[in-house]
């Protein structure tokens, strides 16, 4: 079980001279050119997870379904593979995040409980199992991120090996994407629906030495150093944008065909429309590099998979640069690549790595 040795509510809040979004943000655009696909041809992917860079330029990255993390150079040359599904050395149970300590270790995070440790060839130092936690990440040596159930809410909180809980952050009540109602054996069960637009969700992103903690539906990002003090805070003081009636309409249809395939009461479905609030959440993914931090937006139109994704970038220090468009949310960015999530013709998965630079034409309107 988990051991509370400490718990800390919400950091507390720079004070306002250090809120970014002061003073004024320079015009951004994202300069993109393609240089690499991967997973169309020799080597098929069935799932991307992750993926991390190596700083000489290699990158790892995590198949989840296979249990599997392949390392390619710079250029695209398959390296090595390594890892298999399992409870031994090296081997993964459900894998979701990669990422690299300033040690130059490899880390390979489970979706539930455990954090293994490996060289940068992929052999194996030590498993960490830290009970309890769920979509686990890394901060530093002994500073550790997940989320965790309380009575009817999940909760953001940091750990040390022990698993004692040093600081909670967010939390994400039931109540928000979930409805009760007895299921055919008049057993009381939780019904659940939950889109990133709308429903709020713990993010969190890692890069190096520092690592971001948020939750979507508020605009107060921390910055953490590896020892888990607030390096910087990011906020914006904007408003959310609202849903529009066919946005509406749009997550109607959905939850009404889920609940048809699932065989979902009426009343289920009744209740879960009702959660469906009249404003977007403010952003729904977090990556970071040790310069910058790439906070992505709802779209403008969310029924339009083609329509552009706003990204708000800011620096490390917490000020705000401006705003951007890219054409998809990345699965990972580094020092100065994108890595995207792409789709042949026939719906299998591919890894495009695409070069990016942050070009400023001078002070926003």
């Amino acid at each position: 079980m988990m051991r509370k040795k400490c718990t800390v509510c919400l950091l507390i809040l720079f004070a306002a001279s250090t809120l970014s979004g002061a003073g004024t943000a320079e015009k951004v655009r994202l300069a993109i050119n393609k240089d690499l696909e991967l997973g169309k041809r020799e080597l098929m992917f069935a799932s991307l997870a992750s993926v991390c860079e190596n700083p000489d330029g290699s990158f790892y990255v995590l198949d989840r379904m296979e249990h599997k993390v392949f390392q390619f150079s710079s250029g695209g040359k398959l390296i090595r593979s390594f890892g298999q599904k399992g409870q031994g050395p090296g081997d993964f149970q459900n894998p979701h995040l990669l990422a690299f300590t300033p040690k130059g270790q490899l880390v390979v995070a489970d979706e539930m409980y455990n954090l293994t440790f490996l060289t940068e060839q992929g052999h194996f130092i030590e498993r960490l199992h830290l009970d309890s936690l769920l979509s686990v990440g890394f901060i530093g040596d002994d500073r550790f991120y997940g989320w965790v159930w309380g009575q009817d809410h999940r909760i953001q909180v940091m750990v040390d090996r022990e698993n004692n809980v040093l600081k909670n952050f967010f939390q994400v009540p039931l109540s928000a994407f979930s409805v009760s109602a007895p299921d055919e054996s008049g057993r009381l069960v939780m019904f659940n629906y939950s889109r990133d637009e709308f429903a709020p969700g713990l993010q969190f992103a890692h890069s190096g030495r520092y690592s971001a903690i948020g939750i979507g539906d508020k605009y107060d990002i921390f910055i953490l150093d590896e020892k888990g003090e607030m390096k910087s805070y990011l906020r914006r003081q904007i408003q959310p944008d609202r849903f529009s009636k066919k946005e509406k309409n749009y997550f109607e249809e959905d939850m009404e065909q889920l609940a048809k395939e699932r065989g979902w009461p009426r009343s289920v479905l009744r209740g879960l429309i009702k959660k469906i609030p009249d404003e977007k959440i403010f952003f729904n993914r977090l990556l970071m590099t040790e310069e910058h931090v790439f906070v992505f937006r709802i779209k403008n139109d969310v029924t339009d998979e083609s329509s552009p994704v706003p990204v708000d970038i800011f620096s490390i220090e917490g000020e705000f640069q401006g705003s951007a468009q890219v054409s998809a949310v990345p699965l990972h960015v580094s020092h100065d690549h994108f890595y995207f999530v792409r789709t042949d013709e026939q719906d299998n998965l591919f890894l495009e790595k695409a070069a990016y630079r942050i070009l400023r034409d001078g002070p926003q309107d």
